[in-house]
């Protein structure tokens, strides 16, 4: 897992430092955002693996937006997304209009660090998408 680049997209400062300080523990290169803003611009900008994101940041707004994004882009469909929230999956697909998120991995808060983990090595190695060098 050393070469895998994982955007950590959550806005609570200390849960983003505490996921980020633990998978660099297993080499996990991780670049940290807190808005959808800074989210699409480490998309667009550095070789990623694996989006994690927290479905509501700073905003109050579901992100669904920026998974349609995604999805949209042909450089970005193909990066599997980990969708963390504290509603229940049942609650999100309702909410989920569009149906973004049958294609994400889904964590409800609060989770096992170890699951998370988990989910990003069955994300890493579900993907179409070859790997490259983090830069963050």
């Amino acid at each position: 897992m050393n070469s895998t680049c994982v955007v950590i997209a959550e806005d609570n400062f200390v849960l983003r430092r505490v996921v980020v300080d633990y998978l660099a523990t297993f080499g996990i290169n991780c670049i940290e955002t807190e808005t959808a803003a800074e989210t699409w611009l480490a998309l667009k900008t550095s070789p990623v693996d694996v989006l994690v994101l927290d479905l509501i940041l700073s905003s109050d707004k579901l992100m669904f937006s920026t998974i349609e994004r995604m999805q949209k882009d042909s450089g970005l469909r193909d990066i599997p997304i980990i969708v963390t929230s504290a509603y229940s999956s049942d609650a999100l697909a309702v909410a989920d209009k569009e149906g973004c998120l049958k294609a994400c991995f889904f964590l409800q808060k609060p989770y096992d660090l170890s699951q998370l983990r988990y989910a990003i090595i069955r994300a890493v190695s579900s993907s179409r998408k070859p790997m490259a060098p983090c830069v963050g």
